[in-house]
């Protein structure tokens, strides 16, 4: 099928054929304008129409009645034609009658229609005789027999005039009427698709990009329709993204937010330490320790601000994964349970047989690790533990080696706590445990947490390789 993709194509078509039916229309009116008019007079229908009637016997009483009146010599004749006067009177208000000599075709006397005296109807009949190209009136001639002689008597009928001028306007009326119908069936249905589209682009305006715009065919206002309904699905995406990427941003300084306040509080309790000298032979290694933890300050700050101002939002956190050895990964564990030790904690490590392992030894195993990432997460889980831990229990750590490295061998540590009594209902926002969650996925491993009101216990899983 054929469609057409031009607006102003498809109106030059329509006119065209539009043009067309209607003409034919109008042909097919006129050309049954005596049928119509056969239906109205001589029919029996239930409509009743003011249209004179020619008597049928008019040619028998003019033949019967000419045989008593003499032909006028000439016009001139005025007595002659005056005595013919009973004859005209006997013709209707829409006939007209002229008596010419048969053999000279001079003219002798006649009778105008005495409708055409009336002013009203004459201009009625000259706009219709001229618009109608003279159907209107009806002409015959026939030889009559008079008292002294045969004349050509010519005789006008002009009852249908009634009649024809109103149906040649009716006619016209339907015709014209079926044409502009038509245009504006066709400027409407267009008319109703732009003002969908406008509405379409209101709601748009107003926030919806949700809803699919309507499709309004191939011509100009359907490309319209698709490339508007393509700039809301672009719209849509691109806002999406947007508001993605600052839902991105948002979590990423949160979770930068959160693991910088756990360095602090470590730094914090070391200087506290090394202010009340407690332990003074141990004062240079907790100078250290202040050191390395304003050296993870540092680097967690330019981090947070690399990807706030720098990088765009959408785009992960980059990572930097490198071999760690499972003796530098305890050590860090033992340097965070050594705090929780200065802190008034409790703690206890259990490490695995040499029996349960086809593994010699720890340090035959490595990892490969973030180790900004390793710090956080440790940081945030220790951190949980000065916060929302019991002293009066004993804080462990365990740990299991896989029975033999292959492509899904794991190392598993796990760090269980016992909750303060006055925090076992208290609600947290969990950032830590979701950033370190998201932190363990992304270096391949995985983090998961079991907690009751008592107890709290999570399990830190890191793939391994022989190293």
């Amino acid at each position: 099928m054929i469609k057409i993709r031009h607006i102003r194509t498809k109106l030059l078509l329509l006119l065209f054929a539009s043009a067309l039916l209607c003409l034919g229309l109008f042909h097919t009116l006129w050309a049954n304008k005596w049928y119509v008019l056969h239906l109205v007079t001589e029919t029996n229908l239930p409509i009743s129409l003011p249209i004179p009637q020619l008597d049928e016997n008019f040619w028998t009483m003019l033949g019967t009645e000419a045989l008593n009146y003499d032909i006028p010599d000439s016009e001139a004749d005025t007595e002659a034609v005056k005595k013919l006067q009973p004859l005209f009177d006997q013709l209707d208000d829409y006939t007209g009658l002229a008596i010419y000599g048969m053999e000279d075709g001079i003219y002798r006397a006649g009778q105008y229609p005495r409708c055409m005296d009336k002013e009203q109807f004459q201009s009625f009949f000259d706009i219709g005789y001229r618009l109608t190209d003279g159907v209107m009136e009806q002409q015959y001639e026939r030889n009559t027999k008079f008292k002294n002689g045969y004349a050509t008597v010519i005789v006008n009928f002009y009852h249908s005039s009634v009649f024809i001028f109103p149906y040649f306007l009716f006619s016209l009326f339907v015709s014209v009427g079926l044409f502009l119908l038509i245009l504006l069936f066709f400027i409407n249905r267009k008319m109703k698709q732009v003002v969908l589209l406008k509405q379409e682009i209101l709601r748009m305006s107003a926030g919806d990009l949700s809803t699919p715009l309507v499709s309004s065919g191939v011509d100009e206002i359907g490309v319209l329709s698709r490339e508007l309904d393509h700039l809301r699905l672009t719209l849509d995406q691109n806002i999406r993204q947007e508001q993605e990427a600052h839902q991105s941003n948002r979590e990423l300084i949160a979770a930068l937010s959160h693991d910088l306040r756990t360095p602090l509080t470590v730094l914090h309790g070391y200087l506290d330490i090394l202010q009340l000298n407690r332990n003074p032979a141990m004062q240079s290694t907790y100078v250290d320790r202040c050191l390395q933890k304003t050296d993870d300050i540092r680097r967690l700050t330019d981090r947070m601000f690399e990807y706030a101002l720098v990088y765009d939002a959408s785009e992960p956190e980059q990572i930097r994964m490198i071999s760690f050895s499972l003796s530098r990964l305890l050590e860090l564990f033992r340097e965070q349970m050594d705090f929780l030790e200065l802190a008034g904690f409790h703690t206890e490590l259990h490490f695995p047989d040499a029996g349960t392992s086809d593994i010699a030894s720890p340090d035959a195993l490595t990892i490969r690790v973030d180790t900004e990432l390793c710090k956080r997460i440790l940081n945030n889980l220790f951190s949980n533990i000065l916060k929302y831990g019991s002293k009066q229990e004993t804080v462990t750590l365990s740990m299991q080696l896989p029975p033999e490295i292959n492509k899904d061998a794991a190392l598993c540590l796990a760090l269980k706590n016992t909750v303060k009594p006055e925090h076992s209902a208290v609600e947290s926002n969990r950032i830590g445990l979701k950033s370190s969650t998201r932190n363990m996925e992304r270096m391949g491993g995985k983090l998961v947490v079991f907690q009751t009101d008592t107890l709290f216990e999570v399990t830190l899983s890191f793939p391994v390789t022989a190293p």
